[in-house]
Parts: C-alpha cells; sequence; structure tokens
C-alpha cells in the first residue's frame, strides 16, 4: 500500500473526509502528522499532503520547527508529490506575514511570502489548467471554492489556473503554482466526490516515485 503523510493538527485541520475516504478506498495508507509538533516526516512514505487551516495564527511555531520544515522542503525537491491546499500552500512560502507585521519563515519551496491582509477573498470557483500538473492536465476544469485573508507577493509567473466564478463567465484571476513539477499548490480546496480520476492521478503518480 501507498503510505501518505497527511499533515493534521490545530494549523491544518480542513480536509473534506470524502477526500480522505477516497485515497483509502484507492489503497493509500494515511499516515497523519503534525508540522508544529513532530520533528520529522512519517518513515517510508511515497506523498504528502497538506490541507487548509490556519498556519497563520500558529507561524511561530511552525517556524520554530526548522527541523520539520527543513524535512518537507527536502522531500518535495527530492521529487514526492506533494498536495498543498491554501493553509498548506501558505506552509510551503518563504515567509507568513502575520495580521500584526511579523515575518515567519517558513518551508522555502514556493518562491513568494503569503501576506496577511484584511480583505477576505471568499467564493466558489471553476478554474482551466493552464499546464499539466500534477492532478490535471492543461484545459481541464475543476471546481472548488477559496476562504482565505492572505495574498502571495510575488504572485506565480506561471499560473496553474485561470479562474472564473462558477455562476458566470467573470475571471477572478490567475492563481496556483506548478513548481517543481511534482508539487500542486493552490488556494482551492477541491471535494473529489465528482472527479476521482483526481486522486487516481495523484496515486499513480505517488506509486511511480516509489518505484
Amino acid at each position: 500500500p501507498l503510505r501518505l503523510a497527511v499533515a493534521r493538527d490545530r494549523a491544518f485541520n480542513f480536509y473534506y473526509q470524502d477526500n480522505l475516504d477516497l485515497l483509502q478506498q484507492l489503497g493509500a495508507e494515511l499516515i497523519f502528522w503534525s508540522p508544529l509538533f513532530d520533528t520529522e516526516l512519517p518513515q517510508n512514505i511515497q506523498g504528502m499532503y497538506f490541507g487548509g487551516g490556519f498556519p497563520e495564527v500558529f507561524a511561530q511555531q511552525l517556524a520554530e520547527n526548522t527541523s520539520a520544515r527543513a524535512a518537507v522542503k527536502c522531500a518535495i525537491i527530492a521529487g514526492i508529490p506533494t498536495i498543498a491546499e491554501c493553509g498548506g500552500l501558505m506552509y510551503l512560502c518563504e515567509e507568513i506575514v502575520d495580521f500584526e507585521g511579523k515575518s515567519w519563515s517558513m518551508v522555502g519551496v514556493l518562491p513568494t511570502t503569503s501576506v496577511m491582509g484584511g480583505r477576505l477573498t471568499l467564493g466558489y470557483r471553476r478554474a482551466v489548467a493552464l499546464q499539466d500538473n500534477l492532478l490535471v492536465d492543461a484545459g481541464g476544469t475543476i471546481y472548488g471554492h477559496e476562504f482565505h485573508r492572505s495574498r502571495l507577493i510575488p504572485e506565480p509567473n506561471l499560473p496553474l489556473f485561470q479562474t472564473y466564478r462558477c455562476d458566470s463567465e467573470e475571471a477572478t484571476g490567475d492563481e496556483g503554482w506548478n513548481f517543481p513539477m511534482n508539487l500542486y499548490a493552490s488556494y482551492i480546496h477541491m471535494h473529489w466526490g465528482a472527479c476521482p480520476e483526481i486522486p487516481q492521478r495523484f496515486l499513480k503518480n505517488c506509486f511511480l516515485y516509489g518505484i
């Protein structure tokens, strides 16, 4: 069975249970771990999954766990397939700037900083992939929602998606990171119930990594 490291603690706690169930039904063993408290990744893993949450609230504690941050960075650079949604994306940035303007070092895989602000980005999205990535081919469409008060500075030079409101053709901007190719990082939370090919594709990449 494939072993997936799933970050789950007070900083990362937003997951659709259906998504976790789908991964298990497809043969994955989910190994839960804490970027707040654990000093290393679980052993013998073939993939990583970082869900949403509130890393800005625990930014100091995440920053102080330098060994966990280094382990995550090394694993991603080594090619392990990784999904990072919203709070997970923020954790993989170089820094988080909290509501008080204090900067905290994060994993540093993504060459950008997550800056907290007063504006809430909220809504359901239709996102069209601009390039092939870990979960969907270029031109493919995914659906999900955004809920965050942070923005990325700078924004990606080669964004993963062009996004639109679900109920109209109104564009809501470009977003998402696909660098390196084994990393999928986006503010959009997806529910995989209507598109099981997404977790299937993710686990296929995890399997190939583990060979």
